[in-house]
């Protein structure tokens, strides 16, 4: 029996508000009733990939049959108003225009998410312009553009000034946007709670770049700039997550408020941002620290760093193992639960000698006898020099539970079976061992901190 047909059409709206569009008009195939309402759908989801032939799903013409399809659905769609436009989809260059279309056939008072995902093969400069009224579309909640096939153009006339008043999610990675008009954009979106700036491209007129909103909770910032931004300025007073990594471009950055930030993330080669940084977020609970930082940080006396009174979880990426600096943070983070150290994957095996020699402590950390649990260690290269260390851990570790260790079983020489040998304090403490090349299972003691890595979600790097 058909109970599901018997349903009014907003449930079935409702349930099929959740379905790919792809799979919501398949359902035409049933009655009339289903094409109706497919005519009739407020969220629409287009993804190439899900209209891929195997054979023929890179050939222009695949390409454009897919287009062909989204601009049938848009042309024949009628009311009420779209509230939900998604589209991921490979661009010729041709296709910038269609796009447009697009995007001013879905703009409308009750819009409130717009999410493009645009690549290209070519190398043209970005040529798909959003238009001005997604910039003063007062419903819209959700603003994503990703692509290097993206430019957000300055407003062709006064009257056509920004405001975003509804808006809490903006995403801009690899766009194109024209001189000075990131930070006015900005300016006008006072609901904001999570801010993912990546790789923006603009041709700074001014030197200063402000991220300062009293609501903001999530803030995700990758830069390659070049000289002309000198100044970034952070001031987020009820921000929980962030993630920061800055290559080069910045004379300074002047942070504040960061007193709420739960989780962080930080990549920044400049000591005196970086410490900055770690100053302001010394009441944080989950801290990663990329390698561009690790690298200096050994040069910086221990009395500078801050006390972490409330880190639980300590994420390291590494090009060597510096004992020395790893010990000199175990210092300053007395209830740590969980230390990950990440090596980074290169060609070459590191030389033994440019690993820092073992240093023995002067004091036990606070955190090794009486809070430590776990301890991984991720795509790591065996050193001779470095089994100091693990058996110190082991041996003072009163509370430790688990070592993981994802080495390359080809060069670690009987490694894994003399450090099983090691005596350990803890009776509870187990050593696990992996290949490097196969992937360590996720620690349940890591699922139970409720860590989770903030370059990655992929509603960053790849929304």
């Amino acid at each position: 029996m058909d109970t599901i047909s018997d349903l009014p059409d907003c449930i079935l709206l409702h349930i099929l508000s959740f379905l790919p569009t792809k799979t919501v008009f398949l359902t035409t195939v049933l009655s009339r009733r289903w094409t109706h309402l497919c005519h009739h759908l407020q969220h629409l989801h287009f993804d190439q990939n899900q209209f891929r032939n195997r054979n023929t799903w890179s050939d222009f013409s695949a390409k454009k049959r897919f287009l062909d399809i989204v601009n049938w659905i848009l042309s024949r769609h009628k009311a009420p108003p779209i509230r939900t436009f998604r589209l991921t989809c490979d661009l010729n260059q041709s296709d910038e225009y269609t796009v447009e279309w697009f995007i001013r056939k879905v703009l409308g008072p009750n819009l409130e998410e717009l999410n493009l995902q645009l690549s290209s093969n070519c190398c043209s400069d970005p040529k798909v312009a959003i238009p001005n009224g997604v910039f003063s579309c007062t419903s819209l909640v959700t603003l994503r553009l990703n692509g290097c096939h993206v430019r957000i153009p300055p407003p062709s006339a006064p009257s056509c000034r920004y405001h975003l008043p509804s808006l809490k999610t903006l995403q801009l990675y690899y766009v194109k946007i024209s001189d000075g008009n990131l930070e006015e954009i900005l300016s006008h979106c006072t609901a904001l709670e999570t801010l993912i700036l990546g790789h923006v491209r603009q041709s700074f007129v001014k030197v200063q770049l402000s991220i300062c909103f009293p609501s903001l909770k999530s803030l995700h910032f990758k830069s390659f700039y070049g000289d002309a931004l000198r100044l970034l300025v952070i001031d987020t007073p009820s921000l929980k997550r962030l993630y920061i990594q800055v290559v080069s471009g910045f004379r300074e950055i002047r942070v504040r408020n960061l007193h709420n930030v739960d989780e962080a993330s930080i990549n920044i080669a400049q000591q005196s941002i970086v410490l900055e940084f770690l100053v302001e977020l010394c009441r944080i609970r989950i801290l990663e620290l990329g390698f561009l930082t690790v690298d200096f940080l050994p040069e910086v006396p221990p009395h500078r760093i801050p006390e972490f009174t409330c880190l639980q979880r300590l994420e390291l990426t590494v090009r060597c193992f510096d004992t020395r600096y790893i010990m000199n943070m175990l210092q300053k983070c007395p209830i740590l639960k969980l230390l990950a150290i990440v090596f980074i994957i290169t060609n070459h095996k590191m030389d033994p000698d440019q690993s820092p020699k073992w240093e023995h402590p002067v004091k036990v950390p606070t955190c090794l006898a009486s809070h430590l649990q776990v301890i991984e260690i991720k795509r790591y290269f065996e050193c001779r020099d470095d089994r100091d260390f693990f058996a110190y851990v082991l041996q003072h570790g009163l509370v430790l539970e688990s070592l993981d260790i994802q080495v390359d079983n080809t060069r670690s020489k009987g490694f894994p079976e003399e450090l099983s040998l090691l005596p350990r304090s803890s009776k509870a403490c187990q050593i696990n061992f992996c290949d490097v090349y196969i992937g360590m299972r996720e620690n349940p003691k890591e699922r139970e901190l409720g860590s989770r890595k903030l370059e990655e979600n992929a509603e960053t790097e790849k929304p």
